[in-house]
């Protein structure tokens, strides 16, 4: 699903307008890539908790040359749904 698909199904379900649910949904993206920078844990009731985890320096391969590089060390997006969710799906 596309974001404007997304939107006029927030809309529909909410009852506001596309523009007001357009206003929400970036209001909410923007809530989470903040608390993620700052270390925090989201959690939605019925959807699950997203959280950054740390990732170790490792070696990678330049695809084009072949060439071992150093992927410096940094943060991954970590997803684990509600019992819930997994039910549904």
């Amino acid at each position: 699903m596309k974001k404007p698909d997304f939107v006029k199904q927030v809309a529909d379900i909410s009852g506001l307008t596309q523009s007001d649910s357009n206003k929400a949904i970036k209001a909410l993206v923007k809530v989470i890539q903040i608390t993620l920078k700052n270390g925090g844990v989201i959690s939605l009731s019925g959807l699950g908790s997203f959280r950054a985890k740390p990732r170790k320096a490792r070696h990678g391969r330049n695809p084009k040359t072949r060439e071992v590089i150093l992927i410096p060390p940094g943060k991954k997006v970590s997803f684990k749904p509600t019992t819930t969710l997994r039910k549904i799906i």
